[in-house]
């Protein structure tokens, strides 16, 4: 009995440290964001350390329920493939 206390404890204190540190984003229609560049999404070896590891800006098209947006660029006016989005940050002018 004591050590499922303990355990309880211990979990719920990795729980608050991990929510401490990990802030959730949602990204909503019309938002500008940057997305990760292809070969740090595949952790392939890029063309040279000194490469951008961010492209962008884009303009969320279209928000679904599972964390996956639809992606417009803003230069070429282009519609993206569905990504996922851990792989987002927002993007401030």
């Amino acid at each position: 009995m004591e050590a499922e206390r303990k355990i309880a404890i211990y979990h719920k204190t990795v729980a608050q440290a991990y929510n401490r540190i990990v802030k959730p984003q949602a990204f909503k229609q019309g938002d500008l964001v940057l997305k990760v560049v292809e070969h740090v999404r595949r952790q392939m070896s890029g063309p040279s350390k000194f490469a951008p590891q961010w492209e962008g800006p884009f303009a969320v098209k279209e928000v679904h329920n599972s964390g996956y947006y639809r992606l417009i660029s803003i230069k070429e006016g282009m519609l993206t493939d569905p990504i996922n989005g851990k792989w987002l940050k927002p993007y401030y002018c």
